[in-house]
């Protein structure tokens, strides 16, 4: 593993190296291993030192005419003595394709046994298949010239591509670029085209999944083009990097890349069956997000990974906007159900961080800040900050950020200097509030004021531009108001009688929210008529059992009173999600069959209440076939038999079967027998999980085996063991596993890193044994000397949900 960059080396080599322009010659093939020929041609600082970056084998490199001698290559690194004003380094070296989603992926399908590749450069990945100055502020223009070794492959990549022969391909050259979003997409990929507004748009993916793409294509289309519409009106800046071809690639660990030009998105995306609405306006969010990156992070990149926020918090942003604005769906909706919640655990949590300036010291921790804080609080921040300054002034201050930085590099500072020129005023005081104090505060309501609680330890005295609602006992609304929390108690203005105050009642801030009345004397949530609020009050009793003031037992009863009543699909289909958490780890192991079949029961009574093919019969028997324990239900669904008017039974609900009949005891052979009928590469993992949650202490051992030591096995294979590991309802099979899964993370960072080994800890966690004695083990763990870092937030993290599951248990 290359020796990560630090903020000092990457500012030394700032200084020294510019104008940087990259020729790259790839040799693929079908191996495990390509050619990757470098050549960079740059300016320096006559005399100066630094390096470049290379992770490959057998690697030879002229610097200048001269060959550079063995022991100038070390640990991924090429060392560059006594530049010129002038340079040119030539690198060959042979690099060997990954599995973990990163560098240069390599995926074969289990379909068909056709190669893809793409490349995923993101974080530092990008030597691992090509030579270059890999940090953010040192921009390169780049051309590729690529041979496949098939001839009915594709070759794609941040520029328009052009065939120069059967097996040769040329990427012209490029804008500047930051390494880290320079990309590659090859393989015999099925392609789908269309123009708009002189940019031609192209959609990719695996040839076995062309049917499910051109299910897709008419929706992914009609997005790109109302985003690209929205956003040059909104920035004024028209979108720059040529084509925008938008790649759907397996094994891909985020949701998707922005790359300029070629983005990749996950190609779970694409969905094989049936899809809610809800699911496919998020898809629609995360189209938007990356597009709205060609500007936030492509056309004007952050010098360093602090201010990471520029990108995603921003994107974020604009990316609900202009989809709730285009009336295809409101995805602020989806944005408080979703992910504030995931940006709320992460800052109450060990991990928690200012969402700017959050002192990066080197590259490697800064992956650890990609976060539900950069994103769902930085986007929530930004909300406050239109609110504080207005929509005129903050796209005034975007317009001049994009004109005077574009394919270039800037800090937070100098965007803010940009919204001050614009006509801000006060930014000062907003960020330090907002951007570089970590924490949430608490806005709890008291019969006519509303009272904001700094966290102790990070003290931010944050304004927050909310509206509070007042409800009567039934939870109908009598009356709603603005107010701007600028102190430690406000009163409400206007306020009428009501028997519950709800602060933030349109979810417009980011805080924690506590309700005038205690827990167990709300009215139930589904009678609140306003969406909005409901997301408010759901989040609330999520906090609630964080912070062990709702007992998990008591947070049950309470959404699942709420479900019958509750409108909106998307909405139900995640408090649906939050019952399946809660009637599991978070309740005691004696207690957890009878409270699953609470959930199982609920669920199955909003199968039969659900109109034919709505999303909530899908959201429904998703839960059920969850949580149910009719076996000889399951078997009919799986013939084909007693299925509900409006639904059919696809490939993934086909697995949901056979992993939930396994798992209560039917015949293992079904696994292998379903993977014969979806002999795909989403069957394998669903085979990999299914066989993990078999109940039998032999295949679990097997499993934790496969987990530790399974270096060939792709990253979503190990996702699917990890997931299904621990399992609340096997505790009596793992019990004796514990000590061994302790041992083997400390051995899985031997052979894991980036993106996976931080999500298969937390994926596989034994949070099913939640306990002292294991949170005693974990702070052992914590505090090793042999602890890698990488291992260091998730085993924390890992810790404080075993902590708050025992406390929310006694609750």
């Amino acid at each position: 593993m290359s020796t990560s960059l630090r903020r000092d080396e990457a500012n030394h080599r700032a200084g020294v190296v510019r104008d940087i322009r990259a020729e790259v010659d790839l040799v693929l093939s079908l191996g495990q291993e390509f050619s990757s020929h470098t050549v960079l041609r740059f300016a320096a600082t006559p005399g100066a030192t630094t390096f470049a970056d290379c992770g490959g084998e057998d690697v030879t490199a002229v610097l200048n005419g001269v060959a550079l001698p063995p022991e100038a290559i070390v640990d991924g690194r090429i060392a560059l003595d006594d530049l010129a004003a002038d340079n040119v380094l030539e690198v060959h070296a042979t690099m060997r394709y990954a599995n973990d989603g990163e560098a240069l992926h390599k995926h074969v399908d289990a379909s068909d046994g056709r190669t893809y590749l793409y490349a995923m450069s993101f974080l530092d990945a990008a030597p691992r298949w090509f030579t270059c100055f890999d940090q953010p502020d040192l921009k390169a223009t780049y051309q590729f010239s690529v041979e496949v070794p098939e001839d009915d492959w594709v070759v794609r990549g941040n520029t328009p591509a052009e065939r120069l022969g059967e097996r040769r391909w040329r990427l012209i050259r490029s804008h500047p670029l930051s390494t880290y979003f320079v990309t590659l997409v090859a393989g015999p990929y099925a392609a789908r085209e269309q123009h708009h507004d002189d940019i031609r748009l192209e959609l990719l993916a695996r040839a076995s999944l062309a049917a499910e793409l051109d299910r897709s294509a008419d929706d992914l289309f009609s997005v790109t083009r109302d985003s690209f519409d929205a956003y040059h009106r909104l920035f004024g800046v028209r979108y720059p990097f040529g084509d925008y071809v938008q790649a759907f690639v397996p094994d891909f660990n985020a949701g998707a890349m922005e790359n300029p030009g070629c983005i990749v998105l996950r190609d779970q995306v694409l969905f094989r069956g049936a899809a809610t609405r809800a699911e496919v306006a998020s898809r629609a969010g995360l189209v938007a997000h990356e597009m709205a990156h060609q500007w936030f992070g492509d056309l004007v990149t952050m010098r360093w990974w602090d201010d990471l926020w520029l990108n995603e918090s921003f994107a974020e942003y604009m990316a609900h906007r202009v989809i709730t604005d285009s009336g295809r769906a409101d995805l602020w909706t989806d944005f408080g159900i979703t992910r504030k919640n995931w940006g709320a655990e992460a800052d109450q949590g060990p991990g928690s961080h200012p969402v700017a300036g959050n002192g990066a010291d080197d590259a490697h921790s800064s992956l650890e800040n990609f976060d539900g804080i950069s994103y769902a609080k930085g986007a929530s921040a930004l909300r406050q900050l239109v609110a504080f300054m207005g929509d005129d002034v903050f796209l005034a201050g975007l317009r001049d950020y994009f004109a005077r930085y574009e394919f270039g590099n800037a800090t937070a500072a100098e965007l803010l200097d940009c919204f001050t020129r614009a006509g801000a005023d006060g930014l000062d005081a907003w960020a330090e509030q907002w951007l570089l104090t970590q924490d949430m505060d608490v806005l709890r309501a008291e019969a006519s004021a509303i009272v904001r609680e700094d966290p102790e330890a990070h003290p931010a005295q944050r304004p927050h531009a909310i509206e509070v609602a007042g409800l009567d006992g039934r939870g109908s609304e009598l009356f709603r108001v603005p107010v701007l929390v600028d102190a430690g108690r406000i009163a409400v203005p206007d306020a009428r009688p009501a028997a519950m105050l709800v602060p933030d009642a349109g979810d417009q801030t980011w805080a924690r929210v506590r309700p005038s009345l205690p827990f167990a004397e709300w009215p139930v949530i589904s009678q609140v008529s306003d969406v909005a609020t409901r997301v408010v009050l759901y989040n609330a009793v999520r906090d609630g059992v964080r912070h062990a003031e709702l007992g998990s037992a008591s947070a049950l009863d309470m959404v699942l009173a709420s479900l019958p009543g509750e409108t909106d699909p998307g909405v139900a289909a995640t408090v649906l999600g939050v019952a399946i958490e809660l009637s599991g780890a978070w309740h005691a192991a004696a207690r957890r069959r009878e409270a699953r079949g609470r959930v199982a029961l609920v669920a199955g009574q909003l199968l039969e209440a659900a109109g034919p093919g709505s999303d909530e019969q899908l959201s429904a028997l998703r839960a059920w076939l969850t949580t149910t324990d009719d076996a000889e239900a399951l078997t009919r669904l799986l013939v084909g038999q007693a299925l509900p008017e409006g639904l059919e039974l696809d490939q993934d609900l086909r697995w949901q079967v056979v992993r939930r009949l396994v798992m209560l005891g039917e015949d293992p052979v079904l696994i292998n027998d379903e993977f014969a009928r979806d002999h795909t590469s989403t069957g394998l993992v669903a085979k990999r999980g299914a066989l993990t949650a078999v109940p039998d202490a032999t295949s679990k051992r097997e499993a934790l085996n496969l987990l530790v030591a399974g270096q060939d096995l792709g990253n979503y294979e190990l996702y699917a063991i990890g997931e299904n590991l621990f399992l609340p309802e096997q505790d009596d099979l793992t019990a004796d596993m514990v000590d061994d899964w302790l041992r083997g993370v400390l051995a899985l960072a031997e052979t894991r890193h980036g993106w996976v080994l931080p999500r298969v800890v937390k994926a596989s966690a034994p949070l099913s044994h939640a306990s002292s004695e294991l949170g005693l083990a974990l702070r052992q763990l914590a505090g090793a000397d042999d602890l890698s870092p990488v291992l260091v937030r998730p085993i924390s993290e890992t810790l404080a949900k075993v902590d708050r599951i025992v406390a929310a248990q006694q609750s």
